[in-house]
């Protein structure tokens, strides 16, 4: 049995970083590098590589990237039965270029293929994706699919995570039948329909999503932190200042370390740091996924004896 299903986007990422200020308009000399990306195929890495069993239910093109990213995760010991590589498809593409500080200054993705992970395709896993002890959704899914994944799986913590601000409107009408939910600050305007500019603004979005139903809400603010909030308790978690190689998949890799506090039965503070704990490892890497992550890691960084 599976402790976590995830069911998400696969794509591959080619990311550009300048060697010196980006001239718009003209050809920029700097590195350029090409790896596997997708906010739920992130997850299902980091999770593997903080010892969780996983279960990944996915759609590629049958090419050579697709190909590529499925022997990648079979090699961590997830389980991709239910990842299917279709020969009439192109993996889908996320491509980005950062500017000198590492922020990123400007993408294009081709996500067409994600849309193939529809309500039938599902539920050919739906058996094992409902022993899971935790589900993690992203908003690659389309709105229909979400609802049939979620209607389905009452019974189970299903963990969202937005993506992108221009994707996160999916979830709206479902918001509350998640347990969990990990937004940025403009994700979270667009499901709530609120302006966040001050601290008051990001617990009123906050406590909006525990009225809809949400039990733990992270609101994600970039360098800023996280904001955290439950029935119990509610804060603030700040960055220690460190050197950024990449922020590409800091927030994938909160994301798993959420979905692994659920799984822990972590209290929500402890969960939070966690997280900010996972997007600091995964910044110190060019990858979208540092290979160096582990539970091992984040004690360490955190101080922790035992998790």
């Amino acid at each position: 049995m599976s402790e976590v299903s995830i069911i998400g986007g696969i794509t591959a990422d080619i990311e550009g970083h300048p060697y010196n200020r980006l001239i718009h308009g003209d050809s920029n000399p700097g590195k350029i590098s090409i790896s596997y990306g997708g906010v739920g195929r992130n997850i299902v890495e980091n999770l593997a590589r903080l010892g969780n069993k996983v279960n990944f239910i996915s759609v590629a093109g049958d090419d050579l990237p697709g190909r590529g990213a499925v022997r990648e995760l079979q090699d961590l010991g997830v389980d991709v039965e239910h990842v299917r590589l279709l020969p009439e498809e192109n993996t889908a593409v996320y491509m980005s270029i950062l500017n000198l500080i590492g922020d990123m200054e400007l993408a294009m993705c081709n996500m067409d293929v994600l849309e193939r992970i529809s309500a039938p395709f599902i539920e050919e896993a739906l058996g094992q994706i409902k022993k899971s002890h935790v589900v993690g959704l992203d908003t690659n899914l389309t709105e229909d699919t979400l609802e049939y994944v979620t209607r389905q799986l009452e019974n189970i913590p299903i963990f969202l995570d937005p993506v992108s601000a221009a994707k996160a409107e999916r979830a709206r009408k479902v918001i509350g039948r998640f347990h969990a939910v990990k937004p940025n600050r403009m994700e979270a305007e667009v499901i709530s329909g609120l302006s966040i500019l001050s601290e008051q603004d990001l617990k009123d979005a906050a406590r909006w999503f525990m009225d809809q139903g949400v039990r733990q809400v992270f609101i994600t603010l970039g360098g800023g932190g996280v904001f955290y909030m439950d029935e119990k308790e509610e804060g603030l978690v700040r960055p220690n200042p460190m050197e950024i190689v990449s922020v590409t998949g800091a927030g994938d890799a909160f994301s798993a370390a959420v979905i692994h506090g659920i799984i822990s039965g972590f209290e929500i503070g402890k969960t939070a740091r966690l997280g900010m704990a996972a997007a600091a490892v995964a910044m110190q890497a060019k990858s979208a996924v540092n290979n160096q992550i582990s539970m091992d890691k984040l004690r360490q960084k955190l101080g922790w004896d035992a998790l």
